[in-house]
């Protein structure tokens, strides 16, 4: 079996990561509930979890998250508790409501993708299932947002400030919104 450069598979991974997340805005139809959705992706991916983590998984700033998750709690989707660890922050989880909403429209997502995945041969099927196991995988077991809070802040920059920090960076991408429709 041949090789494939690794340069070009992540090159490729990109472009189509980036095709499939196009073609789910236009499924979803409405940028306000795409960001709704990416969100509560975050949240459940790491329920509970704090303002600074979910900014990072988010890739927003923390008062842009800030901003978000207090919309996705007054909709009804995310519910806002006491940290144990810390009672002066808060910790998000899912709503059933939430969990709803992300699951309606991942079915309608799947609903679209559904066609072309049934056209391809058990083989085809199988390497695509063992490819994406691959990338979770790696996202999973060394992503960097993928740290718990505890441990970025058990590592400290040159400065002894905490590298975890609570900004992550990029703001939602141009044109996208961080308004909530009501669950």
């Amino acid at each position: 079996m041949d090789d494939v450069d690794s340069a070009e598979l992540v090159s490729r991974l990109v472009v189509v990561s980036s095709r499939l997340t196009r073609a789910f805005r236009r499924v979803i139809g409405n940028e306000n509930s795409l960001a709704t959705l990416r969100a509560l992706a975050v949240v459940e991916q790491y329920q509970p979890v704090r303002v600074g983590h979910f900014a990072q998984g988010y890739l927003s700033s923390q008062p842009a998250a800030t901003k978000l998750l207090a919309r996705l709690e007054e909709a009804g989707l995310v519910l806002r508790e006491a940290s144990p660890t810390d009672g002066r922050a808060s910790q998000f989880s899912l709503t059933d409501a939430g969990r709803r909403r992300l699951a309606e429209n991942r079915e309608i997502m799947t609903e679209q993708m559904r066609p072309y995945f049934e056209s391809l041969s058990p083989e085809e099927r199988l390497s695509v299932d063992h490819a994406l196991g691959l990338v979770s995988a790696y996202l999973r077991d060394r992503h960097p947002v993928d740290i718990s809070e505890e441990d970025t802040r058990e590592d400290t920059s040159a400065t002894g400030e905490a590298t975890g920090g609570d900004s992550a960076g990029a703001e939602p991408e141009e044109g996208e919104s961080t308004e909530v429709e009501p669950a």
